[in-house]
């Protein structure tokens, strides 16, 4: 009797099993049906440019389309959100609205969009960049949590065309630079003027230039790099490098004038050379010609007490034919000679027998006393001839910086 009901019990517990088997949940009978959205997004253009001339226009619009329809308990919104690609639409940076009920379209105006990339995004002048628009739709209310819709656009941006033209350094770049990256120097005589001089390679020559912690390049205006050697070419800075095309080795000379926008690129046929004179001593028909090359000036006259001042005067990057004097404060008369000591022929000759740079001479060829003003370019003539070796100019008082253009025939006392 044990036995029997022993047997009951399990078969009564294998009908259960198999019950509760046959039972089992089936996921692709009872799958929840998929969600079915709605929500597209699109622009008015893939890209733009803004607009400088009409700046409050409307040139980017965009629009989407109503998210799925739910019940009458749920009530929806939508939020737009604008901002630059790569931001993440971050809190700082985002433009973020969240629009009326029934309003499916957002415009933009060139100046808001140009205003957000100066000073919210923080787009680099002149850099294209681009824009992501999102839509978010959302339901609050009803009786289920439902997911959102979301949908990203896209559209390309070139900014309004800022021309700026400084540099906090600026240097020479590219694979003609023997040494990768050469920095450029202001020059002596002109803050706005940058100069260099030395060896390049064939190949190709950029100007990088850092400004405000960014980097740009100086480019030619007409984005062509062929070298116009010893012509001043428009330039202007921009992101993305334009390269000047270096044609053979050799000693380059490479101005870049900020004043002017222009970038002059000498090449070894085109390169400056610095002054020579070929004069007799004392100006003297009977004495042999000689020539000197001026790399440097000796003044003598009353401001120097009649002794002979050295004036180691530098030779500028921008011109060999520029001399600059930099030092102790000078005034009174002087001339300016282009050597002390020297020989001719076995004859021994000074600075008293030699060719000078004074002021010019009267009407009637002969000579006199000027006076220079400071910071005014005054008249530099030369000569080796007694009227000319007999003029003195005054230096106003605390000039301590001379520039002396001998190409130009110029001389300028300044106070620095």
């Amino acid at each position: 009797m044990k036995k029997s009901r022993f047997i009951y019990k399990i078969s009564l517990l294998a009908l259960v099993g198999a019950g509760l088997t046959s039972c089992a949940f089936d996921p692709e009978e009872k799958d929840i049906d998929p969600v079915i959205e709605t929500l597209e997004v699109s622009a008015s253009a893939d890209a733009i440019v803004l607009d400088e001339e009409h700046l409050q226009d409307e040139i980017l619009t965009f629009t989407w389309t109503p998210a799925r329809t739910m019940s009458d308990d749920y009530v929806v919104s939508y939020t737009t959100k604008l901002d630059v690609q790569g931001n993440n639409f971050g809190s700082t940076t985002v433009i973020q609205t969240i629009e009326e009920s029934g309003v499916f379209s957002k415009s933009f105006t060139s100046e808001q969009i140009n205003n957000w990339a100066n000073e919210r995004w923080n787009v680099p002048v002149n850099q294209n960049f681009t824009l992501e628009f999102r839509v978010t739709a959302q339901w609050s209310g009803g009786p289920t949590y439902e997911m959102p819709e979301v949908r990203t656009v896209t559209v390309n941006v070139t900014p309004i065309r800022v021309y700026i033209f400084d540099a906090d350094r600026i240097s020479l770049a590219g694979s003609a630079v023997p040494y990768g990256t050469e920095e450029i120097s202001k020059t002596l005589e002109n803050a706005n003027l940058y100069a260099w001089s030395g060896e390049l390679t064939a190949g190709q020559l950029e100007i990088p230039v850092e400004l405000d912690g960014e980097s740009y390049y100086i480019c030619p205006s007409d984005g062509e790099g062929t070298l116009q050697a010893g012509v001043a070419e428009a330039v202007e800075m921009q992101s993305d490098p334009v390269a000047w095309t270096i044609p053979a080795d050799g000693r380059y000379r490479v101005l870049i004038d900020m004043e002017a926008k222009t970038v002059t690129i000498h090449s070894p046929e085109t390169d400056l050379q610095p002054l020579s004179v070929t004069f007799r001593p004392n100006g003297a028909d009977t004495n042999p010609e000689t020539t000197i090359e001026v790399t440097d000036l000796w003044a003598y006259g009353a401001g120097t007490n009649w002794g002979v001042k050295k004036l180691n005067c530098t030779q500028s990057l921008a011109d060999p034919q520029l001399l600059i004097y930099s030092g102790g404060e000078l005034s009174s008369g002087m001339k300016f000679c282009v050597v002390q000591n020297f020989s001719v022929e076995g004859v021994d000759y000074n600075q008293n027998n030699a060719y000078c740079f004074t002021c010019p001479l009267t009407e009637e060829g002969k000579r006199q006393n000027l006076s220079l003003t400071l910071d005014k370019p005054g008249e530099l003539h030369g000569g080796a001839d007694g009227e000319t070796r007999n003029s003195y100019y005054t230096i106003p008082s605390g000039t301590n910086f001379i520039l002396f253009d001998l190409r130009n025939g110029t001389i300028t006392a300044s106070k620095r």
